[in-house]
């Protein structure tokens, strides 16, 4: 799987390095741990508030993971949490939550395989 070369990549493994230069091995796996337990969750949070109508509540939870996203290097699900938090974009957002949980899947593969050397 290509690292951060394809137009469409997964993860960028500077992103996974820069964690680990600030707190060193540890903390990157304690930060990356978190992130993917938490992930699921906030998608939840999302369809939740979709549910419920509250197109805020979805734009939020977008807001949010983004910036978690881009601290862990999820390229892609970075990318679809703009369009979550862009309220000038007319989309699905229950296709773009499904989306995201398909990118969230993929990223945590891409984590089984990318290198820190």
């Amino acid at each position: 799987m290509p690292i951060n070369t394809a137009q469409d990549a997964v993860g960028d493994v500077n992103a996974l390095k820069r964690l680990e230069r600030f707190g060193g091995p540890k903390l990157r796996a304690e930060i990356t741990s978190l992130f993917l337990q938490e992930a699921p969750s906030r998608i939840a949070t999302a369809r939740a508030a979709l549910a419920n109508g509250n197109i805020g509540g979805v734009r939020s939870v977008g807001h949010m993971l983004k910036s978690s996203a881009g601290q862990m290097g999820a390229l892609g699900m970075q990318k679809i949490c703009e369009q979550l938090e862009d309220p000038a974009r007319s989309h699905d957002l229950s296709r773009t939550l499904t989306d995201l949980d398909d990118e969230l899947a993929r990223y945590t593969a891409w984590l089984e395989v990318a290198s820190l050397a």
